[in-house]
């Protein structure tokens, strides 16, 4: 599930006006952002993926998201494993 505690940057959320919603079950919350997504309606989705790896380093891949962090101290929030060369 994570950390237990996630570090946000709040006053960018409230100087932008940006709802924070937390959801725990993800039954039918998906259909909206799909359709958005397939309309082209969401610019910069692709920034949502902060870090790719290969399948040789899932393990590595893991860690980072048990940390929130990656090696380089970046925050990690969603990672692909792939067939990705790094």
């Amino acid at each position: 599930m994570g950390t237990t505690a996630a570090m946000l940057p709040l006053s960018s959320a409230v100087f932008r006006e940006v709802d924070l919603v937390g959801v725990f079950r993800f039954c039918n919350t998906y259909a909206d952002a799909l359709a958005l997504f397939g309309a082209g309606r969401l610019p910069g989705v692709e920034k949502l993926v902060t870090t790719r790896y290969s399948l040789e380093r899932v393990n590595e891949a893991f860690e980072a998201l048990k940390r929130g962090e990656d090696q380089s101290g970046r925050m990690v929030i969603k990672v692909m494993i792939g067939a990705y060369e790094n």
